[in-house]
């Protein structure tokens, strides 16, 4: 990192806290697995003093790693997403590696961490990587009540953060750092805006509900997408209904949904307390139709109660079927919701460093932009091609990043809008039942 960005995150955060550490954790799509975790190489390390003369002519010399980071659900809620999440962001390294690194060679130092579930944990996790590792951007979270969290530290320490998975309306303008107008929060998955009016869609013209309700988890990302999506409802809204992760028992939640006898049920929910939920109604005699948000399907949940998921919607952005992806992180069984998000954001980091030709947070937010969109005369720069696009670069030619989740052209929000699809469960699988093109979404956003 540069001199001048080694300051402001001193600056910012003070001391270091805890030592970071690398989480050399996999699991299969959809199944949970405990990480093992080692040491972090000390590459890009920040003890809070000011660079060495040394260190410095390195860096300007462009012999000392860049160090990007990764944090994700490894262990703890949501941990059947966050190791096919790290495979992706540690796949995206090696191929940056093997094109030779960024910035004149300079290798990319992979830095992984693990959320554990605790948007606290995170945070102090997100402060060491910065502080002890040095890194200069990080990739994730999954959660956008973490993403919440670590928005502002991003902001403050001016390292650049991009998420896989944040979909929360609420993150929208998040990250902008009013002392230099840069914004350091993106993210590759689309904003919920899009989602609600997907679900809103389902509900008012595929089942044709007069009357719904909506149960949510309760976190920033149930509640943004619940609202959004009652708002655009057509038909009357009965109930809003949160749900604690930290009970079994929903018979009470259950019944707050189905007062007055809803049509259909807007659902936003995780696998875990999702299975316990649909299960619990099942038994409850309670009738109506679920039309669920994207994080509700797990293959194995479904297949797994199959005869009470019967017939539900499952609304999901449209996500690019790359061969090259696949075979490269081993199979689409390695590849869990958002996994190719977590590359693309990778890619876009390694990419707008090579752009801002300097290793710093503040390089990433300003030319992440750029490189995400087409120009009418740039280089396409797709899954495994980094060095297509160093080359281009260097050239002082453009280049538009498509990648392994789609396009991604990141909007002034730094964030993209993507096409949807609607999938209906039968037989435990979801199956695709209606796309949802771009231009649905004109005038609407």
């Amino acid at each position: 990192m540069s001199d001048r960005s080694r300051r402001d995150v001193i600056k910012s955060l003070g001391a270091a806290g805890t030592a970071g550490t690398i989480s050399l954790a996999g699991c299969s799509q959809q199944t949970s697995s405990e990480s093992t975790e080692t040491s972090t190489p000390e590459s890009g390390s920040d003890s809070g003093d000011e660079p060495t003369e040394q260190a410095a002519t390195e860096e300007s010399s462009g012999g000392e790693p860049v160090s990007l980071g990764s944090i994700f659900p490894v262990t703890g809620t949501n941990s059947a997403y966050g190791g096919g999440h790290q495979r992706a962001f540690n796949l995206a390294v090696e191929e940056i590696n093997n094109a030779g690194g960024i910035l004149g060679g300079r290798e990319v130092t992979a830095v992984n961490s693990d959320t554990e579930g605790s948007p606290s944990r995170a945070a102090q996790k997100f402060r060491t990587m910065i502080n002890e590792e040095g890194i200069v951007g990080l990739v994730g979270p999954y959660s956008s009540g973490i993403g919440t969290t670590l928005a502002p530290i991003a902001k403050d320490s001016r390292v650049m953060e991009i998420s896989n998975g944040n979909t929360s309306p609420a993150l929208e303008t998040a990250g902008v750092n009013e002392d230099n107008n840069v914004k350091y929060y993106g993210r590759t998955a689309p904003n919920d805006v899009q989602q609600a009016l997907v679900m809103a869609r389902v509900l008012n013209q595929t089942v044709e509900a007069e009357t719904a309700s909506f149960l949510y988890v309760d976190n920033p990302y149930g509640e943004g997408l619940a609202s959004e999506a009652s708002e655009a409802f057509d038909g009357e809204t009965l109930n809003m209904v949160a749900y604690s992760m930290q009970t079994s028992d929903y018979t009470s939640t259950i019944d707050s949904v189905f007062d007055g006898g809803p049509d259909a049920v807007g659902a936003v929910m995780y696998p875990g307390n999702g299975r316990t939920i649909l299960q619990q109604w099942g038994d409850s005699g309670y009738d109506g139709q679920w039309v669920g948000a994207e994080a509700i399907w797990s293959p194995d949940m479904l297949s797994e109660i199959s005869d009470v998921v019967e017939g539900m919607y499952i609304t999901s952005p449209q996500t690019a079927n790359s061969s090259t992806f696949q075979e490269n992180m081993g199979g689409q069984q390695q590849i869990t919701q958002f996994a190719p998000h977590a590359y693309d954001a990778t890619y876009l980091m390694g990419l707008a460093l090579e752009q801002g030709g300097e290793a710093s947070g503040t390089a990433i937010g300003e030319n992440v932009r750029s490189v995400s969109r087409p120009t009418g005369d740039d280089t396409e720069v797709s899954v495994a091609g980094f060095g297509n696009g160093k080359e281009a670069l260097a050239d002082g030619s453009p280049v538009n990043y498509e990648g392994a989740s789609g396009s991604v052209d990141l909007n002034e929000n730094l964030e993209p809008v993507v096409p949807y699809r609607i999938m209906r469960v039968s037989d435990g699988t979801a199956e695709l039942n209606q796309e949802v093109p771009l231009s649905y979404f004109e005038g609407k956003i």
